[in-house]
């Protein structure tokens, strides 16, 4: 009896484990169920990498594009299928060299004072492993289908 104290727990986590790989696929299914109709959808771009795009608005065609290596300054707002607003900011200056593929190719495609949805796959965000920790509010969990509203107010560079 005394050595069930001992097994009852590990037991308990054991099987806590399990259910969130279970909920981790079922997320992926949801995810990827998702890219699938978001595809189908008339006002919907899909890309050769799988990335998915709406321009809302591009009025300065005449203005450079960002490349994958360019300083930009944007407004923001990141979410997820379900809702869940993970962050959302405005004049973030970046380097598109340091921020994830499906970013990168999605905000390519406006030019200074465009506006556009992406819609980045799982394999050209946080991947199969996510980012952060869970429980907190930036949590992005893995196979996350990530969805980006982005304004590209200037480039720097």
């Amino acid at each position: 009896m005394k050595h069930s104290f001992y097994i009852i727990p590990f037991l308990i986590a054991a099987l806590l484990c399990s259910c969130k790989t279970d909920n981790w696929i079922d997320w992926k299914a949801q995810n990827e169920m998702f890219m699938i109709a978001n595809g189908k959808r008339p006002d919907i771009i899909t890309t050769a990498t799988g990335l998915q795009y709406k321009v809302i608005a591009d009025p300065n065609p005449s203005d450079a594009k960002p490349n994958s290596t360019s300083n930009v300054v944007c407004d923001y707002k990141l979410e997820l299928i379900n809702g869940a607003v993970l962050d959302s900011t405005t004049n973030a200056y970046m380097s598109l060299s340091g921020v994830i593929p499906g970013f990168v190719e999605g905000i390519r495609k406006i030019h200074v004072q465009g506006d556009v949805v992406v819609y980045v796959p799982w394999k050209l965000g946080y991947g199969e492993k996510g980012s952060g920790t869970e429980g907190y509010e930036s949590f992005v969990p893995p196979y996350s289908t990530l969805i980006y509203n982005i304004h590209l107010t200037a480039l720097t560079n």
